[in-house]
């Protein structure tokens, strides 16, 4: 592939994403016979169809498949260059950020965000993501995910945080439990089956022997995606398992659950905004952090 031929990338993007040689052209501002020819001389660079006709426009070969995440990735890249070299300004911006947050942050932090946002920036949108990547690292620095909500990260990493706020970790059990009613041992919650949040990929939990050095003996029965889907499961059973202290009050009306203390002697864990350091200087993601932590700070 010559250089001139990359300005070929946002053709192919366009038309994997929209479908269509006509919507793709819309997107892009150019005639319909450019992105024809475009897509054509893409086809000769890859010896490859890459889309095929269909009812409602186009579909995408499986190489086209295989490559995209590639080319819509490099795409990104060069566009938040040019975004980070320019002034941005909210009230004008169409951006549209993305985060992968825990599933408590998604219900507690993300909304008020968008809430602040949709007054200064009106015209910004937002992908908001469950925490499902293997490699953090590589989703920002590939710029998959603008920001990422977790736990600090462990070991040595090259990733930016920042504690956005700390919760009270509590034990949380359906309400009327055979066997406990306000405490618990850590005996006790040895010998209890389990419901944990887990981590995608990965036959583990969020909270795990890193944190708590007990948390490897306990019985997991049930790898939940979030906190939102632990709570029925353990409101209708007497399995038990660890969410903010704050969650379980503010769905123990919804559901039939209690907190009771953590029987460790931590109980208390950061949650932080974590990017990568590629884009700490970028005056919209910088923008978008400062907001993100004027949020928490009001709520």
């Amino acid at each position: 592939m010559k250089s001139t031929d990359l300005n070929l990338i946002p053709i192919f993007v366009a038309v994997f994403e929209e479908q269509s040689l006509s919507k793709a052209a819309v997107r892009m501002e150019v005639s319909q016979p450019a992105v024809s020819k475009g897509l054509k001389r893409l086809r000769d660079i890859y010896d490859d169809p890459l889309f095929h006709r269909n009812a409602s426009g186009v579909e995408p070969t499986a190489f086209a498949s295989d490559i995209y995440p590639a080319l819509a990735a490099s795409l990104k890249n060069f566009s938040s260059t040019l975004s980070a070299s320019r002034e941005f300004d909210p009230k004008t911006s169409k951006r549209i950020f993305s985060i992968a947050c825990v599933s408590v942050a998604s219900y507690s932090v993300i909304p008020a965000l968008i809430e602040q946002v949709r007054k200064e920036a009106p015209n910004i949108a937002f992908e908001i993501h469950p925490l499902f990547t293997e490699d953090m690292e590589a989703d920002l620095r590939l710029q998959r995910y603008d920001l990422v909500i977790d736990l600090p990260p462990r070991g040595r990493s090259l990733l930016k945080s920042q504690v956005l706020y700390s919760e009270e970790l509590s034990v949380v059990c359906c309400k009327h439990h055979p066997r406990f009613t306000d405490s618990i041992t850590v005996e006790e919650f040895l010998n209890e089956d389990h419901v944990v949040v887990s981590r995608w990929h990965a036959r583990g939990s969020l909270l795990n022997a890193e944190d708590i050095p007990e948390l490897d003996q306990r019985n997991i029965v049930v790898r939940a995606p979030g906190a939102v889907e632990m709570m029925p499961i353990i409101a209708g059973s007497n399995m038990i398992g660890i969410l903010p202290k704050s969650t379980i009050n503010d769905f123990s009306d919804q559901y039939a659950i209690k907190a009771l203390p953590l029987p460790f002697g931590q109980d208390v864990y950061d949650l932080c905004a974590i990017w990568h350091p590629s884009r700490t200087s970028e005056t919209g993601h910088r923008w978008l952090r400062q907001l993100l932590f004027k949020v928490v700070k009001e709520s």
